[in-house]
């Protein structure tokens, strides 16, 4: 994948990305990724962080699945009270305390 780290901090600058989140098999990438961005005197410098993946019991959370449910119209958009993604949730009416809270009770810092 060495074009994958070459281009990632680049494209991540580019678009104006200020944090880059990814699964943990990334963390090994990121002094190459700032490293590249120090480099290039990049006009963003992107933050890159690393998570370990999410699972709840019967919930969509994977981005290809979810693309395909917005494709294939099984829901109204990105923002369906039924997705999982922080507009879903919001439409749904969870207020942004509490979205604060679970990641902090589940140890996201």
């Amino acid at each position: 994948y060495p074009l994958y780290d070459f281009t990632h901090g680049l494209s991540d600058a580019l678009e104006g990305v200020t944090h880059s989140l990814c699964t943990l098999e990334f963390e090994d990438h990121r002094p190459l990724y700032n490293w590249i961005l120090d480099e290039v005197s990049a006009p963003c410098f992107p933050r890159q962080i690393e998570f370990s993946r999410l699972n709840l019991s019967y919930s969509v959370l994977s981005k290809r699945k979810l693309i395909q449910l917005v494709e294939e119209r099984h829901v109204e958009g990105w923002d369906d009270p039924r997705m999982l993604t922080l507009s879903g949730l919001r439409r749904r009416g969870y207020p942004a305390s509490a979205l604060h809270l679970f990641c902090e009770r589940i140890g996201i810092s």
